[in-house]
C-alpha cells in the first residue's frame, strides 16, 4: 500500500436527494469534507457543516449525497448533531453500500460465466427480480469483463459476496445514481494498466528519480498467510469429495502454508463432476485471497505533479511504484482513493496495493 497527499485550491458544492433521487437541495458552505473512493467495496464519507436548520433538513439519514465531478454518491447513514462545536457530521457509504440490504436467498449454480455476468445475475436475483426489489436498481451495460468462473452460491449476505467476487476478479464494482433518469445503476468496471512494462497505456511511476515520492515506509507481513487449501466438499468421512488449490504449488516444508475450507455447503446437484469440482476450487480461490502475503509501501507524493489524478491516474489502475533506495520495484492497483475538501483547499491520498485487514475473519462464510 502506498499513502499520497497533495493539496490543491479546490472546492466542492455538494448536492442531497432523497432515496427517490429527488432533490433537497445545495450545501455550498461546510467546514470539512472527507469523500473515500474504494474499488473492491463501497467508500465512505464525512461531512462537517455549521450547525443550522438548513443543514439539519438537508443532511437526514437515508439521505443521499453527491458532488460535482464524482461519479460515487453516498447514502448517509449516521448523524450527530453538536451545540458546543455548533456543528453536524453525517456520515455514510457510497451506494453500493446499499447492496447489503439484501441476502442471496436462494441456490445459485453457475457452470460458466464471467466474473461481470455472475456479479450481474447475482444483483438481478437478490435485488432487482425478487418480491422484494432495492427500488429504482437496475443493471447498467455489460462489458465482458473477467475471467470464467463455475461456482454454486447461497443464502449469503449479497454485498459481502459481491466483495469476494471483486477480489477474485480485480474488478471493480459500484451503484451508480442517475439523477435525470432516477434510477440506481449497477454496473462493474476495471481498473487500466499504466505500470511501467506495459504498452497500451500511459505509463504512470511513482518513484525518487520523479521526485513525486518521499517520506516512506515499507512492511510486509505473512501472518495470516496461506500457500494451499484443502477444500473438503460434500460426503462424509472418507467418501468427502476433496479439492486442493495452490498460490505456491512448489511450496514445501516449512514454506508450505494450509488452510482447511469446509465447503459442504456446495453441492453437486446438476452440476457435472468436473463443474462440481471447479466450484470447490472457486471456493478455495476466495480463501485464499483472504490469506496472501501484504506487502505495505507508504509515502508522501504529488499526484498532480508529472501525473494529473483522474487524467492519468485513476481508482482501480495499476501503476509502478519504484523505492530505488531500497531496492523496492512494484506494479500495485490503486484499490482507494481519499479526497479531503476543508479551507478552500483538496487533499488527495491515494492507497497503492491491500493493506493489511483491522480484523482477520476465522469463518468459512
Amino acid at each position: 500500500m502506498i499513502q499520497a497527499t497533495a493539496e490543491t485550491r479546490q472546492h466542492k458544492q455538494i448536492k442531497v436527494y432523497d432515496v427517490n433521487l429527488m432533490r433537497k437541495g445545495v450545501i455550498d458552505v461546510y467546514r470539512s469534507l472527507i469523500w473515500t473512493r474504494k474499488y473492491k467495496e463501497a467508500g465512505t464519507v464525512e461531512l462537517h457543516a455549521a450547525l443550522t436548520n438548513r443543514n439539519l433538513e438537508l443532511l437526514q439519514k437515508g439521505h443521499i449525497v453527491t458532488m460535482t465531478g464524482s461519479v460515487e454518491s453516498a447514502i448517509i447513514e449516521g448523524i450527530a448533531a453538536d451545540d458546543f462545536s455548533n456543528e453536524i457530521t453525517a456520515t455514510g457509504r457510497m451506494l453500493s453500500a446499499g447492496l447489503s440490504r439484501r441476502g442471496i436467498n436462494t441456490l445459485v449454480n453457475v457452470p460458466g460465466a464471467s466474473y461481470e455476468d455472475v456479479m450481474r445475475r447475482l444483483v438481478e436475483i437478490s435485488a432487482i427480480s425478487t418480491k422484494n426489489p432495492l427500488t429504482g436498481l437496475i443493471l447498467g451495460e455489460r462489458k465482458g469483463l473477467g475471467g470464467v468462473v463455475t461456482l454454486q452460491v447461497s443464502y449469503k449476505d449479497l454485498y459481502t459476496y459481491l466483495t469476494k467476487l471483486s477480489a477474485c476478479s480485480n474488478l471493480g464494482f459500484r451503484v451508480r445514481g442517475d439523477f435525470k433518469e432516477k434510477k440506481f445503476i449497477f454496473e462493474v468496471y476495471e481498473g487500466k494498466d499504466h505500470s511501467k512494462n506495459q504498452t497500451g497505456n500511459k505509463r504512470v511511476i511513482f518513484s525518487e528519480v520523479y521526485k513525486n515520492i518521499n517520506k516512506a515506509t515499507f512492511t510486509t507481513n505473512s501472518q495470516n498467510y496461506k500457500t494451499h487449501a484443502v477444500v473438503f466438499g460434500a460426503g462424509e468421512g472418507t467418501n468427502r469429495t476433496i479439492v486442493e488449490a495452490a498460490i505456491e504449488p512448489d511450496a514445501a516444508g516449512w514454506a508450505r502454508h494450509e488452510l482447511m475450507v469446509d465447503a459442504r455447503d456446495i453441492q453437486k446437484d446438476d452440476l457435472t463432476d468436473t463443474q462440481y469440482k471447479a466450484a470447490l476450487i472457486q471456493r478455495s480461490k476466495e480463501k485464499l485471497l483472504e490469506h496472501g502475503i501484504v506487502e505495505c509501501l507508504e509515502a508522501v507524493t504529488l499526484p498532480n505533479v508529472n501525473f494529473t489524478y483522474k487524467t492519468d491516474y485513476d481508482l482501480g489502475d495499476i501503476v509502478t511504484v519504484n523505492k530505488k533506495a531500497w531496492g523496492i520495484m512494484m506494479d500495485k492497483r490503486i484499490t482507494e482513493i481519499q479526497e479531503v475538501y476543508e479551507n478552500g483547499g483538496m487533499t488527495i491520498v491515494p492507497t497503492f496495493g491491500d493493506p493489511l485487514p483491522d480484523t482477520v475473519d476465522l469463518t468459512d462464510n
